[in-house]
């Protein structure tokens, strides 16, 4: 078999860079290791009740956002049903050790001025806060669309700026530390390793405004299969790709482990940068280049319960999401010792606006908090098929003491969720390939250097939210810029922008 480009995962990555590569005449396989594409998008049904894995809301879907451009350009945008959150849509975030919550506004203006009620003496450092994340990303491409993209990606880069000890001399007060540091649960690293630039990227996204989709991820993923068809775009299921085929020193091919070969001239990895030392032959990469992207620390895995409510639970988290967060800095714990129950708890539903309320027992509701790695290693060598008891009672355990939480945080009445499914780092490690379950990838954090989308092997790119931003946009954003290196990355850029 022969095309021009193999995009190995079809995650929203891999479906971007395909559709910008066959929008511009290019032959192109998508090889997915699952039977289903889709990566994170995916939604999954539980006794009839659909639910998001990785998509929950997003920014950048504004007019003349980043997000709504690219897809305008691909051809997406008009088939998938994006619904913007309402100006009273808000994050309500209740920080423990205190009885009022805060309501995180998807506006600049509305949070500012929420904040501004709420912490009167603090004005100073709210107008600064705001300023300074506006600020940054007016020099980034993705937010300014003006800018030309290579500088950005190749240029000098300024040194970062701990966002810890902004947020330190910004404000003592815990309440409103709490609260501008909550944008970190959405790119899971915590404060003390995350840069001010990397926080701003995230925040001033659903600072501009915060949109869902009807269908969810699922709705995404649809729209681009519909495109990609049309385009011609082949795509191989269950096949993981073992090797990078090399001729004459260039990528020139792969081969899964059902054995098939697929030759070409550009190969697209889109996963975890830390598998690609075993796919590759031997002496391509230099071994600290293998090092370093096998060493890279990732962010935050998740605990998951994906639940129904009973027919006489009143309410419904509908356009509001709802987190209960520690108060200062803490937002994601640095080591298992924090104690499950003083970390973030967030709950959400993957349909909004659709159903009455929640005494409709098919509206799902979804409850995440932050896991790490070590609290579920020893488990680590079991197959899906394969967990024993232990793991089983510890994951009902696990889903009883969300719930519980809560019935304490948001009513009784949510004490009495019924979970379907509950999700640990083993689950996201088996079924997403996500190294240590984590989230959002490799860290983009202070210290570390995460790989770009070109590297020392000719025709052989990343792509993926490890090698550029985190979440449904990052990863967009990261397909694009995969797909340019190989189209050329300015005129792909201005093709793309003219659709703003």
């Amino acid at each position: 078999m022969k095309c021009d480009v193999v995009v190995i995962g079809s995650g929203i990555s891999g479906l971007t860079a395909a559709a910008l590569l066959a929008k511009s005449g290019r032959s192109v396989v998508i090889v997915e290791r699952t039977s289903r594409p889709g990566g994170a998008l995916k939604r999954f049904v539980r006794q009839g009740v659909p639910f998001d894995v990785g998509f929950h809301y997003t920014g950048c879907l504004g007019e003349g956002d980043v997000l709504t451009t690219l897809w305008d350009y691909l051809g997406v945008r008009a088939i998938i049903p994006i619904r913007p959150f309402p100006p009273d849509g808000h994050d309500e975030l209740s920080i423990a050790g205190y009885d009022q919550p805060v309501r995180a506004f998807f506006s600049y203006r509305r949070l500012r001025d929420e904040l501004e009620r709420r912490f009167p003496g603090e004005r100073i450092a709210i107008a600064d806060y705001l300023g300074k994340i506006a600020a940054i990303c007016q020099k980034i491409p993705f937010y300014n669309l003006e800018l030309p993209l290579t500088p950005f990606l190749r240029g000098f880069q300024e040194p970062p700026v701990s966002l810890c000890d902004y947020l330190t001399k910004l404000t003592a007060d815990p309440q409103l530390q709490a609260v501008l540091a909550s944008p970190a649960f959405l790119y899971g690293i915590p404060v003390a390793r995350a840069s001010l630039a990397v926080h701003a990227m995230v925040a001033h996204g659903f600072y501009r405004g915060a949109y869902t989709i009807d269908g969810g991820g699922q709705a995404v993923v649809d729209a681009f299969l519909r495109i990609l068809e049309q385009a011609g775009v082949t795509i191989i299921g269950k096949n993981r790709v073992d090797e990078i085929l090399v001729e004459g020193g260039v990528a020139a091919g792969v081969r899964t482990d059902r054995g098939q070969i697929i030759h070409c001239r550009d190969v697209i990895y889109t996963g975890h940068p830390s598998a690609v030392p075993a796919m590759v032959p031997a002496g391509i990469f230099r071994p600290i280049y293998l090092k370093r992207i096998q060493g890279l620390r990732n962010t935050a895995s998740m605990f998951a319960v994906f639940a129904v409510a009973p027919d006489e639970t009143p309410g419904e988290p509908d356009w509001v999401n709802h987190y209960h967060i520690p108060a200062g800095l803490a937002i994601l714990p640095e080591t298992a010792r924090v104690p499950r129950t003083e970390r973030v708890l967030m709950m959400t539903t993957p349909e909004r606006g659709r159903l009455p309320n929640l005494k409709n027992n098919h509206r799902g509701i979804i409850l995440l908090r932050p896991a790490l790695w070590e609290e579920i290693e020893r488990f680590a060598p079991t197959g899906r098929r394969s967990r024993p008891p232990a793991y089983l009672a510890w994951k009902e355990e696990l889903a009883g003491e969300m719930i519980a939480a809560a019935g304490r945080y948001w009513g009784e009445s949510y004490a009495a969720l019924r979970p379907l499914a509950v999700g640990t780092p083993l689950t996201f490690r088996d079924e997403l390939a996500a190294p240590e379950g984590a989230a959002y990838g490799a860290q983009h954090c202070l210290g570390q250097h995460n790989p770009g989308a070109r590297t020392r092997l000719p025709g052989f790119w990343l792509g993926g939210q490890s090698t550029l931003m985190t979440g449904v946009v990052g990863a967009a954003l990261a397909g694009l810029v995969s797909a340019g290196e190989i189209l050329g990355l300015e005129s792909t850029w201005e093709q793309v922008r003219q659709c703003r």
